[in-house]
């Protein structure tokens, strides 16, 4: 097994002179939910604020480096907020932000070795490096391959005034459709069901007011998506994990 590091900011620690000592654990979030007391009842209900909502939480790394001349360079690197990868997880990536102190003690008097914790505050859902966008000219179907709802990002070609996209379960009659209204034939719009926003071709200008219905997710496994009024329609599927 190789040896552990982290990527913060797409800066590997190992090019900072940093060592991870010890593997990050792979963590799965806590499922957000309300236990709620029933008087009189025996146990609780448990109720969930929706679906696939999870907390956010902590992973503590203890890290050395070596040089106290680079302590101040490893403070000025380790902030702030951005994507982390973990090298028990090589393919994906996570939003953190760095929170508390960060302390390097020097390890001995004859050794100029420094050691301490670094903390990142993780967002639960992690997405993969590398995606590859699908295109689509027709009806068709494709994938989720995540673990929970993916909020994609729909970049259309329209050849019509209105379009509309519907996301279907495969084998569900009723999914999640949004129509939008009063565009140029020929021109590009986004629809990014992640904000809940409509853009105009250079994203200069939200069209969100001629959009009615819901934005279209993906749920895991195969999705059936029916279109109009596109010419084509390529798919930022982003796929999110646990």
């Amino acid at each position: 097994m190789g040896k552990s590091y982290f990527i913060w900011n797409g800066v590997d620690c190992r090019s900072m002179g940093v060592i991870a000592q010890g593997a990050a654990p792979i963590i799965r979030p806590e499922e957000r939910v309300q236990h709620i007391e029933i008087p009189g009842v025996s146990g609780d209900l448990t109720r969930t604020e929706g679906e696939a909502v999870y907390n956010s939480y902590i992973q503590t790394l203890s890290i050395a480096v070596r040089g106290g001349m680079r302590v101040r360079e490893i403070y000025r690197w380790l902030r702030g907020s951005g994507w982390v990868t973990f090298s028990g997880e090589p393919d994906r990536r996570q939003k953190a932000r760095i929170i508390g102190a960060i302390t390097l003690s020097r390890h001995s008097r004859n050794i100029d070795a420094w050691e301490g914790e670094v903390q990142f505050y993780c967002q639960p859902l992690k997405e993969l490096l590398r995606t590859e966008n699908v295109t689509i000219t027709t009806n068709d179907w494709i994938t989720n391959r995540g673990d929970v709802i993916a909020k994609p990002l729909y970049k259309i070609t329209t050849n019509a005034t209105a379009v509309y996209i519907d996301t279907h379960i495969d084998g569900e009659a009723s999914g999640t459709r949004i129509d939008v209204a009063d565009v140029t034939s020929g021109s590009v719009i986004w629809i990014d069901s992640e904000t809940m926003e409509v853009w105009n071709s250079g994203k200069t200008a939200t069209i969100t007011s001629q959009a009615t219905g819901d934005f279209p997710v993906l749920h895991p496994g195969k999705n059936v998506i029916y279109i109009g009024g596109c010419a084509s329609v390529e798919i930022d599927k982003r796929e999110r994990y646990l």
